[in-house]
C-alpha cells in the first residue's frame, strides 16, 4: 500500500444536501466528476468498509489505513464499474481485495520472522472489559495462523455474517470454493477454541447471552 498520503481521520465530512440519493445515482456522480460526490461517498461507505478491515484484521489502526487505501483505490478506479447500480458491491470487492492483500502481506513477514510490532494484534472490542479484550487478542493470535483466503472467508461469513453467495460474489469465488474453506477454517478455529478453556467458556458464554438476547 501507498505510505505517502496523510492520515485522514473516519468520520463524516461536508457532502452536500443529496442524503436522498441512490448507489447508483452517486455513481454516477462520482464518474461525472461532481464535486461533492467522494465526500458523499466516503460518509455512505467508509463505515461498511472499516468494520470489514477491522474485524478481519483484529487491529484498528490497520483498518484505518485500509479504509483510506480503499477510497484511494476507488475514486481512481471508479469509471471501470459498468453497473452504477452495484456500486455497493464495488466497494466492497474493492475493500476485500485489499484487506486480503495485507492478510498476504502479514503472513509473508511472519514467514521471514519480520513484523510491524512484535505485538499480538488489538481485537476489536467495545468498553473496557480488559478480560474480554485479552481473550480476543489471543484469539485473533490464533486467526493470524489461517491462509489469507480461509481468514478472509471465516471473517465474512462468520464476523460480517455475510451469506455465503455473498461471501462468493464479493471475493470472486466460486460457492463451492467458499464452502471448503470455510469448512477448513471452521474446523481448524473450532479445534483451537475447544483446546484453550478462557476461549471455549467465552464464546460458550457469548453464544448463551445472545439466545437470552432472542427469546
Amino acid at each position: 500500500m501507498t505510505t505517502d498520503r496523510h492520515p485522514v481521520p473516519l468520520y463524516a465530512v461536508p457532502a452536500g444536501p443529496r442524503p436522498d440519493l441512490t448507489d447508483a445515482d452517486l455513481a454516477r456522480a462520482l464518474m461525472a466528476g461532481a464535486a461533492w460526490a467522494p465526500a458523499a461517498a466516503w460518509n455512505r461507505f467508509a463505515p461498511t468498509v472499516y468494520g470489514i478491515a477491522n474485524r478481519a484484521l483484529g487491529r484498528e489502526t490497520d483498518a484505518e489505513d485500509i479504509t483510506q487505501e480503499v477510497f484511494y483505490r476507488l475514486f481512481a478506479r471508479v469509471h471501470t464499474l459498468k453497473e452504477p447500480a452495484s456500486f455497493r458491491s464495488f466497494v466492497v470487492s474493492f475493500a476485500i481485495r485489499i484487506v486480503k492483500w495485507e492478510l498476504r502481506r502479514r503472513r509473508v513477514r511472519r514467514f521471514v520472522h519480520l513484523s510491524d510490532s512484535g505485538d499480538v494484534p488489538d481485537a476489536p472490542v467495545a468498553g473496557d472489559d480488559a478480560e474480554a479484550r485479552q481473550v480476543l487478542r489471543r484469539f485473533y493470535a490464533l486467526l493470524d495462523q489461517l491462509g489469507p483466503r480461509e481468514r478472509l472467508v471465516f471473517s465474512l461469513r462468520h464476523l460480517e455474517s455475510m451469506t455465503l453467495e455473498e461471501v462468493a460474489a464479493a471475493m470472486e469465488l466460486s460457492l463451492s470454493t467458499v464452502k471448503r474453506s470455510l469448512s477448513r477454517a471452521a474446523a481448524r478455529v473450532s479445534g483451537w477454541i475447544a483446546g484453550d478453556p478462557d476461549l471455549l467458556a467465552f464464546f460458550e458464554g457469548a453464544v448463551r447471552g445472545r439466545r437470552e438476547r432472542d427469546e
